[in-house]
Protein backbone atom coordinates (compact mmCIF):
# COMPACT_ATOMS: atom_id res chain seq x y z
CA UNK A 1 0.00 0.00 0.00
CA UNK A 2 1.43 3.46 -0.79
CA UNK A 3 1.48 5.85 1.78
CA UNK A 4 0.23 9.10 1.71
CA UNK A 5 3.27 11.88 1.61
CA UNK A 6 2.61 15.16 3.24
CA UNK A 7 4.29 18.73 2.36
CA UNK A 8 5.71 20.81 5.04
CA UNK A 9 7.34 23.81 4.50
CA UNK A 10 10.91 22.94 5.50
CA UNK A 11 11.94 26.08 7.17
CA UNK A 12 8.15 25.46 9.79
CA UNK A 13 9.28 21.63 9.78
CA UNK A 14 13.17 22.66 11.07
CA UNK A 15 11.85 25.53 13.58
CA UNK A 16 9.61 23.25 15.18
CA UNK A 17 11.88 20.87 15.79
CA UNK A 18 14.83 22.67 16.97
CA UNK A 19 12.18 24.73 19.28
CA UNK A 20 11.15 21.35 21.31
CA UNK A 21 14.87 20.72 22.26
CA UNK A 22 15.55 18.37 19.61
CA UNK A 23 17.98 18.65 15.99
CA UNK A 24 17.29 16.98 12.83
CA UNK A 25 19.69 14.09 13.01
CA UNK A 26 18.17 13.08 16.28
CA UNK A 27 14.64 12.91 15.03
CA UNK A 28 15.67 11.50 11.79
CA UNK A 29 17.18 8.61 14.06
CA UNK A 30 14.43 8.22 16.53
CA UNK A 31 11.50 8.69 13.58
CA UNK A 32 13.12 6.84 10.89
CA UNK A 33 12.96 9.73 8.65
CA UNK A 34 15.44 10.82 6.39
CA UNK A 35 17.52 13.58 6.87
CA UNK A 36 17.09 14.43 2.61
CA UNK A 37 13.13 14.40 3.88
CA UNK A 38 13.24 16.56 6.55
CA UNK A 39 15.43 19.27 4.32
CA UNK A 40 12.42 18.57 1.67
CA UNK A 41 9.60 18.71 4.01
CA UNK A 42 8.07 15.69 2.66
CA UNK A 43 7.07 12.79 5.14
CA UNK A 44 3.91 10.09 5.58
CA UNK A 45 1.13 10.72 7.73
CA UNK A 46 2.20 8.21 10.42
CA UNK A 47 5.16 10.07 10.56
CA UNK A 48 3.59 13.34 10.74
CA UNK A 49 1.47 11.90 14.38
CA UNK A 50 4.33 10.57 15.79
CA UNK A 51 6.42 13.47 15.17
CA UNK A 52 3.59 15.63 16.31
CA UNK A 53 3.93 13.35 19.51
CA UNK A 54 7.16 13.44 19.92
CA UNK A 55 7.50 17.70 19.69
CA UNK A 56 4.06 17.74 21.55
CA UNK A 57 3.16 19.85 19.34
CA UNK A 58 -1.27 20.11 17.68
CA UNK A 59 -0.58 18.68 13.75
CA UNK A 60 -2.07 21.95 12.56
CA UNK A 61 1.18 23.45 13.58
CA UNK A 62 3.27 21.99 10.73
CA UNK A 63 0.73 23.53 8.15
CA UNK A 64 1.29 27.42 9.20
CA UNK A 65 2.75 29.67 7.07
CA UNK A 66 4.83 31.44 9.42
CA UNK A 67 7.80 30.17 10.77
CA UNK A 68 7.22 29.40 14.88
CA UNK A 69 9.88 31.56 17.42
CA UNK A 70 10.42 31.76 20.75
CA UNK A 71 11.98 34.44 22.65
CA UNK A 72 16.11 34.34 23.14
CA UNK A 73 16.65 33.74 27.03
CA UNK A 74 20.40 34.14 28.21
CA UNK A 75 21.59 30.64 28.84
CA UNK A 76 23.25 30.64 32.69
CA UNK A 77 23.64 27.25 32.87
CA UNK A 78 27.03 25.65 34.31
CA UNK A 79 27.05 23.55 31.42
CA UNK A 80 26.20 25.71 28.05
CA UNK A 81 28.29 23.47 25.76
CA UNK A 82 25.10 20.82 26.30
CA UNK A 83 21.77 21.80 25.00
CA UNK A 84 18.61 22.69 26.83
CA UNK A 85 16.49 19.67 27.21
CA UNK A 86 13.36 19.73 25.24
CA UNK A 87 11.23 19.78 28.66
CA UNK A 88 12.50 23.48 29.11
CA UNK A 89 11.81 24.17 25.67
CA UNK A 90 7.97 22.40 26.24
CA UNK A 91 8.01 25.51 29.58
CA UNK A 92 8.72 27.98 27.91
CA UNK A 93 6.02 27.25 25.37
CA UNK A 94 3.42 26.88 27.96
CA UNK A 95 4.59 29.98 29.80
CA UNK A 96 4.84 32.31 26.48
CA UNK A 97 1.03 30.50 25.93
CA UNK A 98 -0.39 31.76 28.89
CA UNK A 99 1.39 35.34 28.74
CA UNK A 100 -0.02 35.88 25.42
CA UNK A 101 -3.40 34.16 26.37
CA UNK A 102 -3.33 37.30 29.60
CA UNK A 103 -3.00 39.70 26.80
CA UNK A 104 -5.68 38.76 24.81
CA UNK A 105 -7.92 38.89 28.00
CA UNK A 106 -6.65 42.68 28.37
CA UNK A 107 -7.25 42.41 32.27
CA UNK A 108 -3.62 42.50 33.60
CA UNK A 109 -0.41 43.90 32.99
CA UNK A 110 2.43 43.01 35.32
CA UNK A 111 3.36 45.61 37.78
CA UNK A 112 7.17 45.74 38.32
CA UNK A 113 8.71 48.45 40.48
CA UNK A 114 11.56 50.76 39.31
CA UNK A 115 14.90 50.35 41.15
CA UNK A 116 18.31 51.45 40.18
CA UNK A 117 20.53 48.85 38.79
CA UNK A 118 23.13 49.94 40.89
CA UNK A 119 21.42 49.05 44.25
CA UNK A 120 23.70 46.36 46.16
CA UNK A 121 21.21 43.15 46.43
CA UNK A 122 20.89 43.64 50.13
CA UNK A 123 19.59 46.84 49.24
CA UNK A 124 17.51 45.93 46.78
CA UNK A 125 16.25 43.35 49.20
CA UNK A 126 15.53 45.73 51.63
CA UNK A 127 13.49 47.74 48.54
CA UNK A 128 11.57 44.72 47.60
CA UNK A 129 10.52 43.73 50.92
CA UNK A 130 8.83 46.91 51.52
CA UNK A 131 7.22 46.79 48.11
CA UNK A 132 5.56 43.36 48.60
CA UNK A 133 5.16 44.46 52.28
CA UNK A 134 6.39 41.02 54.10
CA UNK A 135 8.82 41.14 56.58
CA UNK A 136 11.40 38.05 57.49
CA UNK A 137 9.34 34.61 57.84
CA UNK A 138 10.96 32.19 60.10
CA UNK A 139 10.44 28.64 61.49
CA UNK A 140 8.00 27.70 58.93
CA UNK A 141 7.58 24.56 56.32
CA UNK A 142 9.06 25.37 52.92
CA UNK A 143 6.08 24.38 50.92
CA UNK A 144 4.43 26.83 53.28
CA UNK A 145 6.79 29.89 52.94
CA UNK A 146 7.14 28.51 49.32
CA UNK A 147 2.98 29.48 49.15
CA UNK A 148 3.02 32.67 50.80
CA UNK A 149 5.92 34.27 48.67
CA UNK A 150 4.24 33.25 45.56
CA UNK A 151 1.22 34.53 46.60
CA UNK A 152 2.78 37.82 47.38
CA UNK A 153 4.55 37.92 44.41
CA UNK A 154 1.25 36.95 42.36
CA UNK A 155 -0.89 39.87 43.74
CA UNK A 156 1.65 42.76 44.31
CA UNK A 157 3.39 42.72 41.00
CA UNK A 158 0.68 40.78 38.49
CA UNK A 159 3.62 38.04 37.47
CA UNK A 160 2.61 34.28 36.03
CA UNK A 161 4.46 31.84 38.78
CA UNK A 162 4.06 28.32 37.42
CA UNK A 163 5.74 25.10 38.02
CA UNK A 164 6.93 22.32 34.96
CA UNK A 165 9.02 19.36 34.79
CA UNK A 166 12.18 21.15 33.60
CA UNK A 167 14.26 17.78 33.77
CA UNK A 168 14.12 14.64 31.46
CA UNK A 169 12.07 11.87 32.98
CA UNK A 170 15.19 9.70 32.28
CA UNK A 171 18.70 11.52 32.54
CA UNK A 172 20.18 12.24 28.81
CA UNK A 173 23.78 12.51 28.34
CA UNK A 174 23.48 15.52 25.85
CA UNK A 175 20.74 17.88 28.01
CA UNK A 176 21.77 19.74 31.15
CA UNK A 177 19.09 20.20 34.31
CA UNK A 178 17.63 23.81 34.54
CA UNK A 179 16.51 25.06 38.30
CA UNK A 180 14.14 27.33 36.36
CA UNK A 181 13.77 30.51 34.08
CA UNK A 182 12.08 34.11 33.82
CA UNK A 183 10.93 36.13 30.67
CA UNK A 184 10.83 39.63 31.23
CA UNK A 185 8.36 41.40 28.74
CA UNK A 186 7.65 44.98 30.14
CA UNK A 187 3.88 44.33 30.32
CA UNK A 188 3.77 40.81 31.37
CA UNK A 189 6.76 38.52 32.63
CA UNK A 190 6.71 35.29 34.43
CA UNK A 191 8.84 32.50 36.13
CA UNK A 192 8.63 28.60 35.36
CA UNK A 193 10.00 26.71 38.71
CA UNK A 194 11.21 23.06 38.04
CA UNK A 195 8.10 21.03 39.68
CA UNK A 196 9.89 17.97 41.02
CA UNK A 197 12.40 20.22 42.75
CA UNK A 198 11.43 20.26 46.73
CA UNK A 199 9.61 23.26 48.01
CA UNK A 200 13.23 24.81 49.81
CA UNK A 201 14.65 24.34 45.90
CA UNK A 202 12.08 26.40 44.89
CA UNK A 203 12.40 28.67 47.08
CA UNK A 204 15.95 29.87 46.14
CA UNK A 205 14.95 29.80 42.54
CA UNK A 206 11.83 31.92 42.99
CA UNK A 207 13.92 35.08 44.13
CA UNK A 208 16.69 34.19 41.93
CA UNK A 209 14.45 34.45 38.77
CA UNK A 210 12.45 37.37 40.59
CA UNK A 211 15.95 39.19 40.65
CA UNK A 212 16.10 38.84 36.94
CA UNK A 213 12.38 40.50 36.26
CA UNK A 214 13.28 42.69 38.92
CA UNK A 215 16.58 43.95 36.74
CA UNK A 216 14.04 43.66 33.50
CA UNK A 217 15.74 40.88 32.13
CA UNK A 218 14.98 36.85 31.16
CA UNK A 219 17.55 33.73 32.24
CA UNK A 220 17.26 30.05 32.09
CA UNK A 221 19.42 29.25 35.44
CA UNK A 222 20.95 26.24 36.69
CA UNK A 223 21.49 28.63 40.05
CA UNK A 224 25.18 27.18 40.88
CA UNK A 225 28.02 28.28 42.79
CA UNK A 226 30.31 27.80 40.02
CA UNK A 227 28.71 30.00 37.27
CA UNK A 228 29.09 33.30 39.37
CA UNK A 229 32.68 33.75 38.21
CA UNK A 230 31.48 34.17 34.54
CA UNK A 231 28.05 35.76 34.93
CA UNK A 232 28.17 38.59 37.62
CA UNK A 233 24.14 38.64 36.90
CA UNK A 234 24.23 35.39 38.00
CA UNK A 235 26.26 36.12 41.29
CA UNK A 236 23.90 39.58 41.34
CA UNK A 237 21.14 36.98 41.60
CA UNK A 238 22.34 34.54 43.79
CA UNK A 239 23.22 36.65 47.11
CA UNK A 240 19.34 38.57 46.54
CA UNK A 241 17.68 35.10 46.82
CA UNK A 242 20.49 34.61 49.24
CA UNK A 243 19.43 37.25 51.43
CA UNK A 244 15.83 37.42 51.45
CA UNK A 245 15.33 34.34 52.48
CA UNK A 246 18.60 34.22 54.76
CA UNK A 247 19.46 37.70 55.64
CA UNK A 248 23.33 38.09 56.77
CA UNK A 249 22.67 40.00 59.57
CA UNK A 250 20.01 37.33 61.14
CA UNK A 251 21.83 34.65 60.27
CA UNK A 252 25.11 36.33 62.37
CA UNK A 253 22.82 36.08 65.67
CA UNK A 254 21.44 32.48 64.84
CA UNK A 255 25.69 31.30 64.38
CA UNK A 256 26.19 32.98 67.24
CA UNK A 257 23.89 30.55 69.24
CA UNK A 258 24.54 27.77 67.36
CA UNK A 259 28.42 28.02 68.35
CA UNK A 260 29.46 26.18 64.94
CA UNK A 261 33.40 24.67 64.91
CA UNK A 262 34.58 21.82 62.55
CA UNK A 263 32.83 19.14 64.60
CA UNK A 264 29.11 20.42 64.15
CA UNK A 265 29.05 21.97 61.16
CA UNK A 266 26.30 19.52 59.02
CA UNK A 267 24.08 19.46 61.87
CA UNK A 268 24.47 23.31 62.67
CA UNK A 269 23.83 23.51 58.54
CA UNK A 270 20.95 21.07 59.29
CA UNK A 271 19.63 23.09 62.06
CA UNK A 272 19.48 26.41 59.91
CA UNK A 273 18.15 25.61 57.50
CA UNK A 274 15.04 24.57 59.16
CA UNK A 275 14.72 27.85 60.56
CA UNK A 276 14.39 29.31 57.77
CA UNK A 277 13.01 26.77 55.42
CA UNK A 278 15.58 26.58 52.59
CA UNK A 279 17.71 24.11 51.77
CA UNK A 280 21.03 23.22 53.34
CA UNK A 281 22.84 23.97 49.84
CA UNK A 282 21.81 27.68 50.83
CA UNK A 283 22.87 28.02 54.16
CA UNK A 284 26.46 26.29 52.63
CA UNK A 285 26.37 29.26 50.28
CA UNK A 286 25.84 31.65 52.88
CA UNK A 287 28.44 30.28 55.16
CA UNK A 288 30.48 30.65 51.82
CA UNK A 289 29.68 34.04 51.71
CA UNK A 290 30.29 34.85 55.60
CA UNK A 291 33.55 33.53 55.32
CA UNK A 292 32.96 31.08 57.73
CA UNK A 293 33.98 28.38 55.44
CA UNK A 294 36.52 28.75 52.31
CA UNK A 295 36.06 27.11 49.36
CA UNK A 296 37.74 24.04 49.98
CA UNK A 297 35.45 23.37 52.46
CA UNK A 298 32.39 24.13 50.51
CA UNK A 299 33.19 21.76 47.83
CA UNK A 300 33.57 19.20 50.22
CA UNK A 301 30.47 19.67 52.32
CA UNK A 302 28.61 20.53 49.37
CA UNK A 303 29.27 16.93 47.86
CA UNK A 304 28.48 15.29 51.44
CA UNK A 305 25.04 17.04 51.51
CA UNK A 306 24.70 15.87 47.74
CA UNK A 307 25.08 12.62 48.68
CA UNK A 308 23.18 12.10 51.80
CA UNK A 309 20.39 14.16 49.47
CA UNK A 310 20.37 10.90 46.73
CA UNK A 311 19.87 8.89 49.84
CA UNK A 312 17.39 10.44 51.51
CA UNK A 313 15.25 11.29 47.94
CA UNK A 314 11.66 8.97 48.09
CA UNK A 315 8.92 9.20 46.01
CA UNK A 316 5.69 10.18 47.37
CA UNK A 317 2.25 10.57 46.64
CA UNK A 318 1.10 13.20 44.32
CA UNK A 319 -1.80 15.96 44.47
CA UNK A 320 -2.37 16.08 40.70
CA UNK A 321 -5.03 18.99 41.47
CA UNK A 322 -2.41 20.78 43.00
CA UNK A 323 -0.13 20.14 40.60
CA UNK A 324 -2.44 21.18 38.00
CA UNK A 325 -2.62 23.91 39.64
CA UNK A 326 0.72 24.55 39.82
CA UNK A 327 0.98 24.10 36.07
CA UNK A 328 -1.62 27.52 35.07
CA UNK A 329 -0.45 29.63 38.04
CA UNK A 330 -3.20 31.16 40.78
CA UNK A 331 -2.51 34.57 38.27
CA UNK A 332 -4.10 32.91 35.14
CA UNK A 333 -6.44 30.63 37.16
CA UNK A 334 -7.95 33.88 38.71
CA UNK A 335 -8.23 36.18 35.49
CA UNK A 336 -9.34 33.58 33.47
CA UNK A 337 -12.16 32.69 36.31
CA UNK A 338 -12.99 36.69 36.16
CA UNK A 339 -13.44 36.87 32.31
CA UNK A 340 -15.49 33.49 32.29
CA UNK A 341 -17.70 34.78 35.03
CA UNK A 342 -17.81 38.39 33.66
CA UNK A 343 -19.19 36.53 30.13
CA UNK A 344 -15.71 37.51 28.50
CA UNK A 345 -14.84 34.22 27.38
CA UNK A 346 -17.03 30.58 27.03
CA UNK A 347 -16.51 27.92 29.27
CA UNK A 348 -14.54 26.06 26.41
CA UNK A 349 -12.03 28.63 25.87
CA UNK A 350 -11.59 28.90 29.41
CA UNK A 351 -10.81 25.06 29.57
CA UNK A 352 -8.61 25.72 26.04
CA UNK A 353 -6.27 28.33 27.82
CA UNK A 354 -5.96 26.30 31.04
CA UNK A 355 -5.52 23.23 29.31
CA UNK A 356 -7.26 20.44 31.85
CA UNK A 357 -9.38 17.71 31.90
CA UNK A 358 -12.68 18.91 32.46
CA UNK A 359 -13.07 17.80 35.98
CA UNK A 360 -10.18 19.32 37.30
CA UNK A 361 -10.64 22.78 35.61
CA UNK A 362 -14.08 22.91 37.43
CA UNK A 363 -12.71 22.53 40.66
CA UNK A 364 -10.55 25.61 39.78
CA UNK A 365 -12.42 27.88 38.58
CA UNK A 366 -15.65 27.13 40.18
CA UNK A 367 -14.63 25.19 43.44
CA UNK A 368 -16.66 22.13 44.88
CA UNK A 369 -20.60 23.94 44.02
CA UNK A 370 -20.42 22.30 40.68
CA UNK A 371 -19.07 19.25 41.09
CA UNK A 372 -20.98 18.42 43.79
CA UNK A 373 -23.93 18.96 42.09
Amino acid sequence: MIKKEIKIKPEVLKALIRLSGFDEKEISEKLKISLQRIDEGKITLGQLKKLAQTLKRPIVAFFSDEIPVLQAIPDYRLNREKRINSEVFLAQRKLTYLIDKLRELKTVKSNIPEFPLTLPPEKLVKEFRNFIEVDLIKNQKPHVLLEIYKNKIEAKLNLIIIEYPLKPAKKKENSDDVRAFSIYYPDLSGIVLNESDHPSVKLFSLFHEMCHILRKNSGVCSLEYEVEREFKEESYCNKFSAEFLVPIEDLKIELKKSKINENNILSIIEEISKIYGVSKQVILLRLLYLKEINETKYYELKKILEEKKKEEAVKGYKNWEGVFRNRTGNLVIKRVKEALFQEKISYYEALNILDLKSKYAEKLLYGEQKTAT
